[in-house]
């Protein structure tokens, strides 16, 4: 078993471990991450037969599946280790996702295949409105039983540059704004996103920016590179995915408008920051070093 340390600190303060039920929820999410984004980004272009509801533009398919992406990748981390800081890096803007992600559902619940479409499409959008139903309450729990779990953070011993946390925040505060403004006025989607998008697209992509924007306050927050290196991996995921999509489904974009050179500024002003965040070889600190 790895030593977590002999010092008189970590005595006094043991590192917060992740409860049971926090574990297996991350694998849960990990699993309907990993499900969700095979089914929006390779099949971007076959969701009226195998997704929860038809995606006309495979662009929006795959950028939504972007964050199920980078989660189930930043899940999978997660639960290699046995602590909780790195981890809720994690799980705070899943926390926040699921029930927007529900709300979304519920006001849009006629788009849905729940009566309509093939069999795999009905499927999908029952399960899609179960999982999403089940796991909100599901994470209220577990937070509350993570919070009574003892111990606390580990030690900060590798903190990130200023620029990176200046230019982290920034970035952060320009997502949340914009994904809280599609996520509240979806007709504003044609001056803010450079492809068209429906008003259930134009929600669920502001739910996705406003997850994104959680996720770098979140490392931001950690306020170290080895204890927020899930969060940053995710960040430097979804910017470089970002980049692919447009890519890949470069005649859906409308290069000409303004949105178009914002949304290459920041997927790559994110992935450069992210990548500047990640921990360097042998800066692990020992609380954080998974368990054998």
């Amino acid at each position: 078993m790895t030593d977590i340390g002999t010092d008189a600190a970590s005595i006094t303060a043991p590192t917060q471990p992740t409860t049971r039920f926090m574990w297996w929820l991350g694998a849960v999410t990990m699993s309907v991450s990993a499900g969700a984004a095979i089914l929006l980004i390779p099949l971007a272009e076959r969701t009226a037969d195998f997704f929860a509801w038809t995606i006309a533009v495979p662009a929006s398919a795959a950028f939504i599946g972007l964050f199920y992406l980078a989660l189930a990748i930043m899940a999978v981390l997660a639960l290699r280790q046995p602590w909780w800081a790195p981890a809720r890096a994690v799980v705070v803007p899943a926390f926040v996702f699921v029930p927007l992600v529900l709300v979304t559902t519920l006001i849009h619940l006629d788009k849905f295949h729940l009566f309509s479409g093939g069999a795999p499409a009905r499927a999908m959008a029952w399960i899609w409105l179960v999982i999403y139903i089940v796991t909100a309450p599901a994470f209220v729990l577990g937070f509350r039983r993570q919070r009574r779990a003892p111990g606390g953070d580990p030690p900060r011993t590798v903190p990130p540059s200023p620029w990176v946390r200046v230019t982290l925040g920034g970035l952060a505060v320009g997502l949340a704004l914009e994904g809280l403004a599609l996520f509240v006025a979806p007709p504003l989607g044609p001056s803010l996103w450079p492809w068209a998008l429906t008003p259930l697209t134009a929600r669920m992509i502001g739910v996705t920016l406003i997850s994104v924007a959680l996720l770098a306050a979140s490392a931001i927050r950690a306020d170290d590179r080895v204890t927020g290196r899930f969060a940053t991996i995710g960040l430097l995921v979804f910017g470089v995915t970002a980049l692919a999509v447009v890519a890949r489904y470069n005649d859906q974009v409308e290069w000409t408008h303004p949105s178009a050179l914002a949304y290459l500024a920041i997927a790559i002003a994110l992935a450069v920051v992210a990548f500047a965040m990640l921990p360097r070889s042998g800066s692990a600190h020992p609380s954080t070093v998974p368990t054998l």
